[in-house]
């Protein structure tokens, strides 16, 4: 058994290596700026922000990549039978991606993220009171990019964001469209 299990990972070994040789394997950073309409769940209505994000991230070989973002929001009103609200939200985090090169030209690319990011509320009670509410947001998302050329990309997201241990946001979901240079 000791015979058998080291063949197949000497094996194993050498195919990886082999596939994963200089030409093949690429680490390919890049930038990103994206504009996002997030829709969330809170307790009693539901509040949408516009916001705006920049992302660094990289992509190792063809298939897989990860990034670092932040995303600052406008200011939502809601006015009420007490007075009237401002909300606000920053989220700053990390995401993974994998991804799926279609056709032959590799122009378009199918898109799985998963991540996690800390998001923080700004909430303005008028007339009563200020404060902030900030927690974890679990992200799960898909969507497309596609190649102008080697450097710029446009890349569609849509993402479902499961927020925790922020007591007023349940959830939301963030729609984004970006653009991404990258430094080939």
């Amino acid at each position: 058994m000791k015979k058998i299990t080291i063949f197949l990972t000497t094996a194993l070994f050498i195919a990886h290596s082999h596939a994963v040789r200089a030409d093949n394997y690429k680490y390919v950073p890049y930038v990103g700026l994206d504009y996002t309409y997030a829709d969330t769940s809170a307790e009693g209505f539901s509040p949408s922000f516009n916001a705006a994000g920049v992302r660094i991230g990289s992509e190792y070989g063809q298939y897989f990549g990860t990034e670092l973002f932040f995303n600052q929001s406008d200011k939502h009103k809601h006015r009420h039978a007490n007075g009237k609200d401002k909300q606000s939200f920053r989220s700053y985090g990390l995401d993974a991606a994998a991804y799926l090169p279609l056709g032959c030209t590799q122009k378009i690319s199918l898109i799985a993220t998963v991540g996690i990011g800390e998001y923080v509320f700004k909430i303005k009670n008028y007339p009563h009171k200020h404060y902030n509410e900030h927690g974890f947001g679990y992200r799960f998302g898909g969507g497309a990019k596609y190649n102008f050329t080697p450097n710029w990309q446009l890349r569609m997201m849509v993402r479902y964001v499961k927020f925790d241990r922020v007591s007023d946001y349940k959830h939301g979901t963030e729609y984004t469209a970006g653009v991404e240079y990258h430094f080939n």
